[in-house]
């Protein structure tokens, strides 16, 4: 017959086993759901706030504030938190190293368990986190390699006594896979930015080179154009005046005269086609049609003007492109097809811009032209194409030009679509800057 005491103390054993295993399995879970976390969200705010959540659940405590450093202001931030509302605090409230409990950690780089926060020196009192609430807490480092701690991760409890040391070290590890998660979002966000600032510059380059396209046409036509116009006149009253002292039966032309009038005839006709191409030129330079309608109707415009001996392919999709990208399609085909006028003696041409189905917009311009070595291009078509190249590379473009004599041209464009807003959006709400966008400083 067994001993009652004897089971009694066995099935104790097996429920402080169980319990045991069941924390461990809580503690591996809580590890696992931050793990896959960072793999599918970049938004540094949106995880730090969702591990919060994660690490309540786990620690079956009541708020969590996770702190990231400041190095540059010695500071710590409130950068996520759980419930709502103190997460939405992020970014407002700040800490020095070494100030209360978390800036402790933070400068020493060690946890802290604080059974009774009100008895604990280090301890602050922050009235917007409602600290009278709450009574214990534990407190980690978020640690790096070498020993740099990016952050600090506190947890708090109505319950006094309700950590303990073993507590500390698996929320540590938990805080040791959240520093790597991290620093890698902040590297991410830093990436984000960069490309934003490169995509705001390749903007501005774009609206100033316009700008200075719209300068020089005003300069065309306000003076080249009215100059050549009024020469052209002057040219014609000149003509119009010798033709009268000649037009009486008893004054015939001498050869001289008549020589001079087939002179100024053709002088006129020279500062006509003058005119013509100063017309031409201001047209290109401001493409009112790519503001009015878009790049399509742009694009259907600029193929129109190869004139009715090319037989025009057109195959254009409405695309959603920033309206510098737009412009940079528009001048990139506009040279494309100048080359086309040019050089190619073309007799079918085909123009096409849709999206590819992969996120990106496909601009194509082909001809059956005479082609030509790319690698051997000279003169203006050189320099033309040197101008496609920076041009799609100010907008991040990828642009490929095949060409071989005897088999025509073909110019390929191709560019990431964006929406429209990415130059004043890049960062999206509450995405983090370690380099000075970690709320206002004091």
């Amino acid at each position: 017959m067994s001993d009652p005491g004897v089971a009694e103390g066995d099935r104790g054993k097996s429920a402080a086993g169980n319990d045991e295993a069941a924390a461990e399995r809580a503690w591996s879970e809580l590890l696992r759901q931050i793990i896959e976390l960072s793999t599918e969200e970049r938004n540094l705010r949106q995880v730090l706030r969702r591990v919060a959540e994660f690490v309540v659940a786990t620690t079956k405590g009541d708020v969590c504030f996770v702190h990231l450093v400041d190095a540059e202001a010695h500071e710590i931030v409130l950068m996520g938190a759980t419930p709502e509302q103190f997460d939405q605090l992020a970014g407002t409230i700040r800490l020095a190293l070494g100030e209360g409990v978390a800036g402790w950690v933070a400068q020493h780089a060690k946890p802290a368990v604080v059974r009774d926060k009100w008895s604990d020196p280090r301890y602050v009192y922050i009235p917007a986190l409602k600290g009278e609430e709450f009574n214990s807490m534990i407190s980690v480092p978020l640690l790096r390699p070498r020993g740099v701690v990016v952050g600090v991760l506190n947890v708090h409890s109505r319950d006094t006594n309700h950590f303990s040391p073993g507590d500390a070290a698996r929320l540590g590890e938990v805080a040791n896979v959240l520093a790597g998660i991290v620093e890698n979002a902040v590297l991410y966000d830093r990436l984000a930015n960069r490309e934003a600032e490169v995509e705001r510059f390749a903007a501005r380059t774009i609206e100033l080179q316009e700008l200075d396209h719209r300068r020089i046409a005003a300069n065309i036509h306000d003076g080249i154009s009215q100059r050549l116009v009024s020469a052209w006149y002057h040219l014609r009253a000149a003509r119009s005046l010798l033709l009268a002292s000649d037009s009486g039966p008893e004054s015939p032309a001498s050869a001289g005269e008549s020589a001079v009038i087939a002179e100024l005839e053709t002088t006129e006709a020279l500062l006509s086609d003058a005119l013509d191409e100063a017309r031409h030129a201001i047209g290109g330079l401001r493409p009112a049609i790519l503001d009015d309608l878009g790049l399509t109707a742009g694009l259907t415009s600029l193929a129109s003007s190869l004139g009715t001996d090319v037989e025009i392919e057109l195959e254009l999709e409405a695309c959603a492109l920033p309206t510098h990208v737009e412009t940079a399609l528009y001048r990139i085909s506009q040279e494309a097809l100048q080359n086309v006028m040019k050089h190619a003696e073309a007799h079918h041409v085909r123009v096409g811009l849709q999206e590819d189905g992969a996120g990106r917009v496909v601009l194509t311009i082909s001809d059956d032209g005479v082609g030509f070595e790319p690698t051997q291009s000279v003169g203006s078509m050189s320099y033309g194409l040197q101008g496609m190249h920076e041009r799609a590379g100010l907008i991040g473009a990828q642009l490929e030009l095949r060409s071989r004599r005897g088999e025509g041209s073909t110019v390929i464009v191709t560019v990431a679509r964006r929406a429209a807003d990415t130059t004043d959006s890049a960062a999206g709400p509450g995405s983090v800057n370690l380099e000075g966008s970690l709320g206002p400083r004091a």
